[in-house]
């Protein structure tokens, strides 16, 4: 018990911070950070979910830094982009968690 705790509280301290710089995004960029991840959160979710959007939130905030705009990083359409996201990590999706808890029910 004292394990998920500590790892509880480890992942709410890492959230916080992942929160904190999302905050410190220009409003363009932070706007499209929780936009993406409402999105992705709808698909997918555990840990390797909150490491593929702290990747994003890197991305974007190399762009800033660069002076790039936000459409520079996620192009003309941010449903392709978060979709290409979820491509990258199935293993994060629902859908492919079910698929797998299915293929295991045929032994």
């Amino acid at each position: 018990m004292t394990n998920w705790f500590t790892k509880y509280r480890a992942e709410k301290r890492a959230y916080k911070a992942y929160k904190k710089r999302v905050d410190a995004l220009p409003a363009e960029f932070r706007d499209v950070m929780e936009g993406i991840q409402t999105y992705l959160w709808t698909f997918a979710g555990g840990s390797g979910m909150m490491e593929v959007l702290t990747n994003v939130l890197e991305m974007f905030e190399n762009a800033v830094v660069d002076g790039q705009e936000v459409r520079d990083v996620v192009e003309e359409d941010l449903a392709d982009f978060a979709d290409s996201l979820l491509n990258e990590f199935p293993e994060e999706t629902w859908m492919e968690k079910q698929r797998n808890k299915l293929r295991k029910t045929l032994k």
